[in-house]
């Protein structure tokens, strides 16, 4: 992925490492992804919940964008559950 001149710009702002602008674009994406599979879903945000062990409560805010508090782990949860893909596995 090619960091995009904002995130480049922030964490230089921020004092903070390529990796980390990388890490932060990547969850923005991922962010973007998993709220708009939220809101074009068939299912309810209490079935949302459900299948990926959290509250309806919290999805809503992910969908809306208003969750400051959301790990890579859930988003590519919620991306595979949405998407109906198995979940992600990565060899050491």
């Amino acid at each position: 992925m090619k960091l995009t001149k904002e995130a480049k710009k922030m964490a230089e702002d921020l004092g903070l490492s390529e990796v980390d602008a990388y890490i932060m674009e990547l969850k923005a994406r991922l962010y973007s992804k998993s709220s708009e599979l939220i809101k074009t879903s068939k299912l309810t945000h209490e079935q949302i919940a459900k299948l990926i062990g959290t509250s309806r409560s919290r999805i809503n805010r992910i969908a809306n964008k208003g969750e400051n508090n959301v790990s890579i782990e859930l988003l590519l949860k919620l991306i595979a559950v949405l998407e109906g893909k198995s979940a992600i596995k990565i060899a050491a």
